[in-house]
């Protein structure tokens, strides 16, 4: 299993799970976030393809993004036109102190080398009165039932290993000054496919998601084997059922205005 994702490898593919998976829960409190914040510059750490800038582009009027992937923001200029987008980590903004109203990343901070040091970039970032958001799953709780996991247990192991727990992004925002924090469940990702159709699903491709992307060759396979095997020995009448019950987390810290 490799450490990193080659994300200018996958850019051309990336935005195939957008399709193969409502994140309309997602979508809707990221926008309601906005409409409540009203930020007149936004910033989107980890921004990717531009999936969720071209969502805000009828709320905020500045649109910010940034992300070390030049595949993926080259894909990014053409989804969210209008937008600001440079090529940096999300340790080292090149933006002045007191640019932002609104930071978030969505499904990225366990890509970040560093939380504490994203951290205290969004900090310095924000100005007075200021909102950082940041969404992303938490395989720590230990609540949330995915396929993926069950079928290619090595991609559960690692990422215990990346994402930082819910308390631990709690922790983290208050240490970097944030005044208030608060976390919530910001939707659920749930789905179910029966049989073969689990062979539709874009994230179980083999660089269809970060965990697929991380997989050894060997380790995919076997997990395909698997999946074969369960849909084979299914009892008859009964096809095999692969499902998703995901909780999205929001943790969100305020700058005192």
């Amino acid at each position: 299993m490799t450490s990193r994702v080659d994300y200018d490898r996958i850019a051309a593919t990336y935005d195939a799970r957008y399709s193969g998976r409502s994140y309309d829960g997602v979508m809707s409190a990221l926008r309601d976030l906005a409409r409540a914040s009203r930020p007149n510059r936004a910033l989107e750490a980890g921004c990717g393809t531009g999936f969720w800038l071209a969502a805000l582009r009828d709320i905020v009027p500045h649109r910010y993004g940034t992300d070390p992937s030049f595949n993926m923001l080259a894909r990014a200029a053409q989804r969210a036109s209008g937008s600001i987008l440079v090529r940096a980590a999300a340790e080292a903004v090149p933006f002045r102190s007191g640019t932002f109203d609104l930071i978030f990343c969505i499904n990225a901070v366990h890509h970040f080398a560093s939380l504490p040091r994203f951290l205290a970039e969004a900090r310095r970032m924000l100005r007075p009165g200021g909102t950082l958001a940041v969404f992303g799953m938490d395989p720590h709780r230990g609540r949330d039932s995915w396929c993926v996991y069950d079928y290619f247990p090595d991609t559960k192991k690692t990422d215990l290993a990346r994402f930082p727990s819910t308390g631990t992004i709690v922790d983290a925002v208050l240490q970097a000054g944030f005044d208030r924090v608060d976390c919530s469940v910001a939707s659920r990702l749930v789905e179910t496919r029966v049989g073969r159709a689990v062979f539709d699903d874009p994230e179980l491709k083999r660089r269809g998601c970060s965990q697929m992307a991380l997989l050894s060759d060997e380790q995919y396979a076997a997990g395909i084997s698997r999946i074969e095997a369960a849909i084979r020995d299914a009892p008859a009448g009964t096809p095999a059922v692969f499902g998703a019950d995901i909780a999205m987390m929001l943790c969100r810290g305020t700058v005192s205005s």
